[in-house]
């Protein structure tokens, strides 16, 4: 495939030959440039990579429940608890059960079918050639020089818009305050309640998933890429346990959800080591686009007969 870049792309690994050909094609078409590709020549090459995956499929029935995990290392384990203690992790996954630990990268089950390489690059900009445990404690934990990105925003016509180049950037909660919770800012008049609406990132730990003797990984596929093409093949995550019935409605990825036998059952799911298969990729340019979020308020004043 053609992958001239310019200003306006980010190269992109694409899975191809694993997830369905309509998929293939459609990422193609609705993410890089127009006419950037012939339909004849992406069926023939995602063609070729399904006959890899047959292979595989017979080679490597099972290897995805010999996903081997270990215990975090002592240097990392300090900042690891830490945090946990966040009141916003806490709130997330203190009902379940849940440790951080080594996993295996290449058996991770995956469910996304691209890798972002100017994402990577600009990850491993902030990580020394052999990084070491705490480097890589705090790049797992988005803390230190791996914290969240500048999110921008500006006003205007009395709305707010809010940018940022991470495309988690999100709404994260609505709730009324007492406006003298408030510092830094006085109204005009005698303020009773507040409506404050959040904005920013969530929770970005690399975190994984188990289901049975699978392991899904279902945040932080770029960071261990940028790990797995430094050398290493072990990645600290936050693993929870979605094992029980129970609980994995809500704790796995809708993709997983809504293809259960594919991931959880299948003899041979797409796995993490598929991103560096040069059989089952291919690169091309991906349009750069920026997350946006836009509020409006809509004030409204009315009467209505007192009770």
């Amino acid at each position: 495939m053609t992958t001239n870049l310019d200003g306006g792309t980010n190269q992109t690994v694409v899975l191809k030959g694993i997830f369905p050909l309509p998929r293939f094609i459609r990422f193609i078409k609705e993410r890089c440039p127009p006419r950037s590709f012939h339909d004849h020549a992406l069926v023939e090459e995602w063609r070729e990579a399904r006959a890899t995956v047959k292979i595989l499929v017979q080679e490597e029935s099972g290897t995805a429940d010999l996903i081997d995990e270990r215990e975090l290392p002592e240097e990392m384990r300090s900042l690891a608890d830490k945090v946990l203690q966040e009141p916003s992790m806490h709130r997330m996954v203190s009902m379940v059960p849940r440790r951080w630990c080594m996993v295996e990268i290449d058996r991770l089950v995956v469910f996304q079918d691209s890798i972002n390489l100017h994402h990577v690059e600009k990850i491993k900009e902030n990580l020394s050639s052999d990084p070491s445990a705490e480097e890589i404690i705090e790049l797992a934990s988005s803390s230190g020089k791996h914290s969240n990105p500048e999110i921008r925003c500006t006003q205007s016509d009395g709305g707010y818009m809010f940018s940022s180049a991470s495309n988690d950037l999100r709404f994260l909660d609505v709730t009324m305050m007492d406006p003298n919770a408030i510092r830094d800012f006085t109204p005009i008049g005698s303020a009773s309640h507040a409506i404050v609406v959040y904005v920013g990132f969530s929770d970005n730990v690399i975190t994984a998933t188990r289901s049975g003797n699978r392991i899904i990984l279902t945040n932080g596929s770029h960071r261990v890429y940028a790990l797995r093409e430094l050398g290493f093949r072990y990645v600290p995550c936050l693993l929870i346990d979605a094992t029980e019935g129970d609980v994995s409605d809500f704790l796995l990825p809708a993709a997983v959800k809504q293809d259960r036998a594919f991931y959880l059952e299948s003899s041979r799911p797409p796995l993490f080591k598929d991103y560096i298969d040069k059989r089952l990729t291919t690169r091309v340019p991906v349009i750069r686009k920026t997350s946006v979020l836009k509020a409006k308020l809509d004030l409204q004043k009315s009467s209505v007969p007192a009770l």
